[in-house]
């Protein structure tokens, strides 16, 4: 259970671990897309590292790499044309940004050979929840400030006009960093980057 908590806090890959902050600040800017480039990102991330527990570890250390990247490519493009199937509108919200799914799994790491298969799916879980937790969160945020929504929902009545910066790039910068300093405060410092 603590590795579980680990990933959704401690070693937040957005919050602590500063990863996956370009489709934070980038698609992120209602909590339905947090919450889809989330489950995107995540579903690939687990699966890879299953694939990777279990499988690559028997692949020389010289070719992993290369094996793991053509794997990753792999079930991204399936993933694209599952997503392209189910709502061809919401890939072409993400853009590039579906693709770049690849270049995020490869910044999380390696799978340690000390830690036996369970745990590194574990942590696998944990820190896949954390980044949908982190983009949902920030979605939500800049909908309710931006839009005066949450998931589409009206939350204000039109006397309330919406902070249109906060459904921008640079707005969304503005919120991830106040996360950011939120979320350091609240751990007092004890994610990896201070070990």
């Amino acid at each position: 259970m603590k590795v579980l908590w680990d990933g959704l806090l401690i070693k937040n890959p957005v919050f602590v671990l500063l990863l996956g902050l370009v489709p934070a600040v980038a698609v992120a800017s209602t909590a339905e897309r947090g919450w889809l480039i989330g489950l995107a990102t995540a579903v690939i991330f687990l699966v890879i590292t299953v694939l990777d527990s279990l499988f690559l570890k028997a692949v020389p250390g010289y070719v992993r790499p290369i094996v793991k990247f053509g794997v990753l490519v792999v079930l991204t493009v399936f993933l694209h044309s599952l997503l392209l199937g189910w709502n061809p509108q919401f890939v072409a919200q993400l853009g590039i940004f579906l693709p770049l799914i690849v270049a995020n799994r490869m910044l999380f790491g390696e799978v340690s050979s000390e830690q036996s298969s369970g745990q590194v799916i574990m942590e696998a879980v944990g820190q896949s929840l954390g980044l949908i937790l982190a983009l949902v969160v920030i979605g939500a945020i800049r909908e309710v400030l931006g839009f005066g929504t949450i998931f589409g929902t009206q939350l204000f009545g039109s006397s309330l006009p919406p902070l249109a910066t906060a459904r921008t790039v640079p707005g969304g910068m503005i919120i991830v960093g106040l996360l950011l300093a939120l979320t350091n405060k609240l751990t007092a410092g004890e994610g990896e980057l201070h070990d």
